[in-house]
């Protein structure tokens, strides 16, 4: 199983404290699917997690499929997939209230991505040059007489291997590795508009990253591409053009982005995100210490006679490497080499 990916995208804007964020993604893909239930708190820190509402995801036939509390503002549905057939939308109850999206149904259309990447040594997060990896993608679009409109997420995991101290006589079993998971450029938003453009050929930059030791080892990037319907479209759209607004003295100040869903029985109750019912397709590509073009230090290696605490705390502890970035120890699946 894989797991629907949420975006971590900043609520920019004038938001108030308190205001409750929902975001959804269901797609036709065997994964678990997830929404993540929210408050904003104060301006400048990611809103907090809602730990104690109930989410049914609904369909247009009367069905009703309760989401499991996975803990920290995650609720998760396993063993769905969206159809063709049918149509879907999300219900959230929080506090006695009722909020609901409107009913989607899944696009019949998707494109096919072709991955490739680079390392250059050019200037990334400010002026100074630096070691840079870049993933690009090329997509064969689909050729249809139907509308459609498609967005990307570009996903990375690189293997940790923590530090191994040898030993004589019995030794206890190794630490397992570690998979640190993260959204490639989180405010990058790759969008196509199939409607106002006849190319069948697109090729575009998904995401930069400095090089830095997580290259090391084997590191994977996921690009999962999502055909979507156009009140998605629009909806990410504005979300575009809030990240690129660079701003100056004469700028209309940003205003939030509200989506399809709402509180059914007040209107004036205004809630962030989007509940999305997308077509799924995942592409990846990885690379190893072989084509990394920079000279890398191993970061955890064992040195005989170097005390153990003057390691970095991120060689004994998979948490202490991740951060505030998701992780665990299980191989992926998908976690195979030629």
């Amino acid at each position: 199983m894989i797991t629907s990916c949420i975006d971590r995208l900043d609520f920019l804007g004038d938001t108030e404290e308190g205001q409750l964020v929902i975001y959804g993604l269901f797609t036709d893909l065997d994964e678990i699917q997830v929404v993540n239930v929210s408050k904003t708190v104060s301006f400048g820190l990611q809103p907090m997690g809602v730990i104690n509402a109930l989410v049914t995801l609904l369909t247009d036939e009367g069905e009703r499929f309760a989401y499991f509390n996975a803990g920290n503002g995650n609720y998760e549905l396993r063993d769905i997939k969206a159809k063709e057939d049918k149509r879907y939308a999300l219900e959230v109850l929080v506090d006695g209230k009722i909020y609901r999206s409107s009913f989607e149904s899944i696009p019949s259309v998707i494109g096919e991505d072709s991955l490739s990447f680079a390392f250059s040594y050019e200037p990334f997060r400010n002026e100074v040059s630096e070691q840079v990896f870049s993933l690009s993608a090329a997509t064969s679009l689909p050729s249809s007489s139907d509308s459609f409109f498609l967005r990307w997420i570009t996903e990375e995991t690189h293997l940790w291997i923590r530090t191994i101290v040898p030993c004589a006589g019995w030794c206890p079993p190794p630490f397992p590795n570690c998979f640190i998971y993260d959204i490639l450029e989180p405010n990058r938003l790759n969008l196509f508009d199939g409607t106002k453009s006849s190319t069948r050929n697109l090729n575009q930059l998904m995401g930069k990253r400095s090089v830095d030791n997580s290259f090391f080892y084997p590191f994977f990037f996921t690009v999962r591409q999502l055909s979507i319907n156009r009140g998605a479209f629009e909806y990410w759209g504005k979300i575009n053009i809030m990240i690129n607004n660079q701003g100056s003295l004469f700028d209309i100040p940003p205003a939030p982005v509200f989506g399809n869903i709402s509180n059914v029985e007040d209107q004036n109750d205004l809630v962030l995100g989007y509940f999305e019912v997308a077509k799924s397709k995942i592409t990846r590509i990885y690379t190893t210490r072989a084509d990394v073009p920079f000279y890398l230090v191993e970061p955890c290696l064992y040195m005989p006679g170097k005390p153990l605490d003057s390691y970095p705390r991120g060689c004994r502890n998979c948490a202490e490497r991740a951060g505030s970035r998701k992780w665990n120890e299980l191989n992926p699946e998908w976690w195979k080499f030629d």
